[in-house]
């Protein structure tokens, strides 16, 4: 049974949607133009963007003179796009943002995703995007840590190149040296480099080599408590 303060206002929800929708769209629209640039290949429909009206009346009037159909942002005119095809080997919102670059640069996006994140949307903003598998017992977040099966989804997929984003493989000097092995591009710093700055211990020595100024600090790894 529902409490009559909670049917009353259901009600009142009800009537609003019911007569609102031009108060609702004045308030609240969906911005997609960003999204879909008229030189781009993405064609998979993307989980709606909202924007404030207020923000939204800025934006008009910025782009006043330029038609949604037919804008395309700065960054991918008269450019050809670094790779055909890059994977944004991250979930949630970091690999949204890779997908909407990749798109910006005219380039197919590819998106991989665990089993409990099937109606997330870096799955359905990809050009195209694929399950990957885990132990019944492993977390939701072991899967993308699981550097072999990515490396195997990109090959098969004919990615060029594989975008980590942050956090999650992105200090993963072992995860950079499977894309160096299997010809696939890492967006991010060099294996040697990862190899160094990945240990605090090696990044420490090689900031001393290099004369940065470091806090006063042990000269070496510490072996004991002691």
């Amino acid at each position: 049974m529902i409490p009559s303060c909670a049917l009353v206002a259901l009600l009142a929800a009800a009537a609003s949607i019911s007569d609102g929708t031009a108060a609702f769209q004045a308030n609240v629209r969906p911005i997609n133009a960003f999204l879909h640039t008229k030189n781009s290949s993405f064609k998979q429909p993307l989980s709606l963007r909202w924007m404030s009206a207020e923000v939204e009346e800025d934006v008009a009037s910025e782009k006043a003179t330029e038609s949604s159909a037919d804008f395309v942002p700065s960054s991918g005119k008269g450019r050809d796009p670094p790779f055909g095809t890059i994977m944004a080997a991250n979930r949630a919102e970091i690999a949204v943002r890779i997908m909407r670059a990749a798109t910006e640069m005219n380039m197919k996006s590819v998106g991989i995703y665990d089993h409990e994140d099937r109606y997330s949307q870096h799955r359905w903003g990809a050009d195209a995007a694929y399950e990957l598998t885990r132990e019944p017992s492993a977390t939701p977040i072991s899967s993308y840590l699981d550097i072999e099966q990515i490396v195997k989804i990109a090959k098969e997929g004919g990615v060029e190149a594989i975008h980590p984003g942050y956090g999650f493989l992105s200090e993963s000097p072992e995860f950079a040296q499977a894309c160096e092995d299997a010809g696939i591009v890492f967006v991010g710093p060099t294996v040697e480099n990862l190899n160094t700055f990945s240990d605090k211990t090696s990044a420490r020595t090689a900031a001393i080599e290099a004369g940065v100024p470091v806090v006063p600090g042990s000269d070496g790894e510490l072996k004991n408590a002691e």
